[in-house]
């Protein structure tokens, strides 16, 4: 009842500690309460924002914390290849329409059943279902043909079909009911004992769970955004969290930053035809009749100090990208552009005039034809997106190219994603993701983001089908790479790549996160969760 207590109490105390803090209150309260957690392999987390659909992985992924409670079939490695999870292997038919995934016999959901073939294919069937934030269109039907054993019957042939079979938590058929999304039940390394919507959940060490056991024992994650966050480690009422660079900057006792590599990765969209009046199959008009000229979008690419964004905006925590596809197996290293080719206004302005750009009126703004080069950039809310977005359009602007800056939301921006250039955040780990963005035939479909440019090169859509077509991920590797060279900023510019964005954590001095793998856009920090412990 004790325990119950003080776990209930924690956002009180969090948000206590902060306010005693600026009175100059000691800290040495919270530095015991912390030795305590240590002593007892406890830990308590930020995690930001409190899943708004609860913790049902078949209407959504919940990014990291589906590691949490949940197993997958299948997971990338620390080096992005393929591993095994609740799956043992899988094979495809010669006809590549069939995939047969045969399961682990000794894996168990925290209620002490087994978990079946069944399960596997309910949670499938009901993702499909339920309009889950997963494409599974490509799935024609699935039964389990035992207890260990479940086939995939696809419409079509699919390469990266494994990364969708990496992607759901697999639930427990037999309690999948209206309270599932309140009281999960999953075969993940822990099992949820409490939540206190609005504050905190709290879980604790899945006996029964078959690889290797969580060290930390009882793991609490509070929902606080990221300065109040840091204010809590700093004080030592939280154990760690996301911070930004420039938090990262401050000098905290007995605190560590953590800095992950990632292949998150921001970049501009442009639409890539010039506007006629036609609207796309959602609706929306597409087309811009300055972005859609080669000459802007090269011009832009090359006048872009990506060196700066990374040392200014994300404070040294990032790298430099030029393709979106850094760190990845099948990235073509001909589509890098060398230093020297970006950062560049004087090329950049070349650039221009010699597709027929010039400031006649002194204005400020090139024009072509009539048209002058202004077009907007909308953004939504994010960390750095604001300072990035800024960044392009004071560079557009020494080059002559007027950006006007947008700020939008996920619903507002769909009239003009078509026609307006568009800063996004990119980065699954999954070559699939070049089908989501250079693919001509998914343009203005179901996914108003995927391919939002509309750019449609006959060539890249050929190499897209032949890599779909492959038996598997590493048939297709090459098929991957040789669309780069159309689609990539050598070859016809849809998109401006600023940087990839580590993510960076502020955590108590003696916690170690062992090996994380390489973060990809939203995160995945507990995929290792069990590697995590208190060092003595």
């Amino acid at each position: 009842m004790k325990r119950k207590k003080l776990t209930a109490s924690i956002m009180v105390l969090i948000l206590a500690v902060i306010g005693m803090s600026g009175c100059g209150q000691s800290g040495e309260a919270q530095s015991s309460a912390r030795e305590e957690r240590m002593a007892n392999n406890e830990l308590i987390v930020a995690i930001g924002s409190e899943p708004e659909t609860g913790f049902d992985s078949t209407a959504g992924s919940h990014g990291a914390i589906t590691k949490i409670f949940f197993s997958t079939l299948f997971k990338r490695d620390k080096e992005l290849g393929w591993t095994t999870d609740l799956a043992t292997g899988y094979q495809v038919a010669p006809d590549k329409l069939t995939w047969t995934v045969t399961l682990r016999d000794d894996a168990l959901f925290t209620d002490g059943t087994k978990v079946k073939a069944e399960d596997v294919v309910y949670t499938y069937e009901t993702a499909k279902n339920s309009g889950a934030d997963i494409d599974l269109t490509m799935i024609d039907s699935m039964k389990a043909v035992n207890d260990i054993t479940v086939e995939f019957k696809l419409t079509k042939p699919y390469s990266p079909f494994i990364e969708r079979l990496a992607y759901l938590g697999i639930i427990p058929k037999h309690a999948h009911d209206q309270s599932f999304k309140d009281n999960p039940v999953g075969s993940g390394p822990y099992k949820l004992v409490e939540w206190n919507k609005g504050q905190q959940v709290i879980a604790v060490a899945n006996e029964n769970y078959y690889g290797e056991k969580p060290k930390i024992k009882r793991l609490t994650m509070a929902f606080l955004n990221t300065d109040t966050a840091f204010e809590a480690v700093k004080n030592g009422t939280i154990d760690i969290a996301a911070v930004n660079g420039i938090l990262a900057e401050r000098k905290i006792p007995e605190t560590k930053v953590m800095d992950i590599a990632s292949i998150e990765c921001y970049g501009v969209c442009f639409p890539m035809i010039a506007n006629e009046g036609k609207k796309a199959k959602d609706g929306a008009e597409i087309g811009n009749n300055v972005t859609s000229d080669i000459a802007v979008r090269k011009a832009l690419n090359t006048a872009i100090d990506r060196e700066k964004i990374v040392s200014g905006i994300l404070n040294g925590y990032g790298s430099v990208s030029t393709t979106g596809l850094e760190k990845m197996p099948w990235l073509n290293e001909n589509t890098i552009l060398d230093p020297s080719e970006y950062g560049d206004l004087r090329a950049a302005k070349k650039i221009l005039v010699d597709g027929g750009w010039e400031d006649t009126d002194n204005d400020g703004i090139v024009e072509k034809d009539g048209q002058k080069a202004e077009f907007k950039l909308l953004y939504t809310e994010g960390v750095y997106r604001q300072e990035m977005a800024l960044e392009f359009v004071k560079t557009a602007d020494q080059i002559g190219i007027k950006v006007n800056l947008e700020k939008v939301t996920w619903d507002t921006i769909l009239p003009e994603i078509h026609k307006e250039a568009v800063l996004y955040g990119f980065g699954s780990g999954d070559p699939s993701e070049l089908y989501n963005l250079y693919y001509g035939r998914c343009a203005g479909g179901t996914v108003p983001w995927d391919n939002s440019g509309c750019y449609n090169n006959p060539s890249v859509n050929q190499c897209i089908d032949k890599a779909l077509n492959c038996t598997d991920e590493e048939e297709a590797i090459n098929y991957w790479k040789e669309l780069q060279g159309y689609a990539s900023v050598k070859g016809d510019a849809p998109y401006c790549w600023l940087v990839n964005v580590n993510h960076v954590y502020l955590a108590a001095e003696r916690l170690s996160l062992g090996k994380p793998v390489v973060q990809p856009h939203g995160g995945r920090i507990f995929d290792n969760i069990t590697e995590w412990t208190w060092e003595k």
